[in-house]
């Protein structure tokens, strides 16, 4: 096997294994006593957030000058209005991670998503 990018490749395999965690851990929950369309579509949102935050997390972790082009910011976690999303978001992260992630480091890791990419 070639070397070129193959530290990118693992790290690649590492995100994409972690953030496939979140949205399993979010789609179990929904099918147990759940139905998987909620009023709300927080449960995805959910899943969004915290799969975003653990792969920025891992790619800034391997790659900190790299830009991260990603779907998701941390407008909508905000303040009292965002405080029960963005609890959900904190703690189905952290299922993910293998350190705990502070609200603060959950939020940036979000954001490092914000390259306009080109």
């Amino acid at each position: 096997m070639s070397v070129y990018l193959e530290k990118e490749r693992a790290v690649a395999i590492e995100a994409v294994e972690r953030a496939s965690r979140v949205c399993e851990a979010v789609f179990k929950r929904l099918v147990t006593d759940e139905t998987l369309t909620k009023k709300d579509k927080s449960p995805v949102t959910v899943a969004d957030f915290s799969a975003q935050a653990v792969v920025n997390n891992i790619l800034e972790k391997y790659f900190p000058n790299d830009p991260i082009v990603g779907e998701e910011d941390s407008k909508d976690l905000l303040g009292e209005e965002g405080r029960v999303l963005r609890e959900k978001v904190v703690e189905l992260t952290n299922t993910a991670v293998n350190t705990p992630m502070s609200t603060e480091e959950v939020l940036q890791a979000i954001d490092r998503g914000q390259y306009a990419g080109g």
